[in-house]
């Protein structure tokens, strides 16, 4: 297992260096207006993904638990489902591809950090085991996940007529952009409303209550329903433009202060394992 651990550090380093190139291709293929470079951007980051699945599996293996206890799993896990979630989406729709310009650099940062906090091992605690916990943790990963592809879709439609933006090929109209904007919203509202209350599940078996008002569920509360009031702006306020990018702006910064802060500021249950 020692071995496994050592050899996932190194793989993780390749990984990164696989997305900073992907990011790097990205950019540069944008800003010059070639799309064989772009395309050669997507194909290293796919192998990036790769590598980067092997690291986890490896860390996986010799931790012991799934990587969703310190900080450095979170981190690596958070870009592992959103790079996986971009390729995926590529796929399915080559439009999407479009937001490769914005999370590739973001999958890049979150990786980095993660390799920063360093590697440390913890073993997994008796009160953190069981299925609510791995569907708390997942359902929160992939709300991070629709939270960035929301924010990318927002951010694309607000600098639509940008000269760099309007270089990206494939590029949807504003419309289009603003639509999967809102639509990812959704979807972060939905996936982080169930991340809570599988999580509330967890606690209460884990330590006979369902909510604590702990730091940490308390601005994941409040980032929730800053979604729910974005949601509802545009349901029925029509609610659009850069007014609606800056309140989605808003629940990002939210969601990433309440994953990735709150348990650095403040002493809670989630603090005392996720560091």
């Amino acid at each position: 297992m020692e071995q496994a651990l050592a050899l996932e550090t190194s793989i993780h380093i390749v990984a990164l260096v696989a997305y900073a190139v992907a990011a790097a291709l990205v950019l540069l293929g944008t800003a010059m207006s070639r799309p064989g470079v772009v395309r050669a951007g997507h194909a290293i980051a796919l192998l990036g993904l790769a590598i980067h699945s092997v690291a986890l599996g490896l860390r996986w293996y010799g931790a012991g638990h799934g990587p969703y206890l310190t900080r450095y799993e979170v981190l690596s896990t958070n870009a592992w489902v959103a790079m996986s979630l971009m390729q995926v989406l590529g796929w399915r729709r080559p439009t999407s591809r479009v937001l490769a310009v914005l999370l590739y650099p973001a999958v890049l940062l979150l990786l980095g950090l993660a390799i920063y906090t360093g590697p440390e091992v913890k073993l997994l605690p008796l009160t953190f085991r069981g299925a609510w916990l791995v569907l708390h943790v997942c359902f929160y990963f992939v709300a991070f996940s629709a939270a960035l592809l929301s924010l990318g879709y927002g951010a694309l439609h607000v600098a639509h007529d940008r000269r760099f933006v309007k270089r990206i090929a494939g590029l949807p109209d504003a419309h289009t952009l603003d639509r999967e904007s809102y639509r990812f919203a959704g979807l972060t509202f939905s996936f982080w409303g169930i991340g809570m209350l599988t999580g509330a599940i967890w606690a209460y078996y884990s330590w006979g209550r369902f909510w604590g008002w702990d730091p940490v569920e308390t601005w994941s509360l409040v980032t929730w329903f800053v979604y729910g009031i974005y949601l509802h702006a545009r349901r029925f306020y029509g609610l659009k433009g850069r007014k609606a990018a800056v309140l989605l702006m808003l629940g990002f910064l939210l969601a990433v202060l309440s994953l990735f802060f709150t348990s650095f500021l403040t002493t809670s249950l989630h603090s005392e394992y996720f560091h």
